[in-house]
């Protein structure tokens, strides 16, 4: 069991929030609307919005009607790759 993967409390809000995008993948969601989606602190959960977009997975769109979608298709977005937008790269257990 050394090789179990801990999931941070952001790393669990960044997953989820991806899903979330990738579930409606035509819809602009808020910082609002996703917190209260996954009744999580809107102020967390900017944070994590910003690790995701420096790391190129959602876009921000900004004016009243803007918020955030996935920056690319569902299908290219690996798991891994947004556990290390919030986590760094994942050690290797060689």
């Amino acid at each position: 069991m050394s090789n179990v993967v801990k999931v941070s409390e952001a790393a669990s809000l960044a997953l989820h929030t991806v899903v979330l995008l990738a579930a409606y993948p035509k819809r602009i969601f808020s910082t609002k609307d996703i917190s209260s989606a996954l009744h999580a602190s809107e102020a967390h959960l900017s944070k994590v919005l910003q690790r995701l977009g420096k790391a190129g997975l959602v876009n921000s769109i900004r004016g009243p009607k803007g918020g955030f979608v996935l920056s690319r298709s569902s299908d290219e977005i690996t798991l891994l790759e947004v556990y290390e937008a919030i986590e760094g790269p994942l050690a290797s257990s060689s």
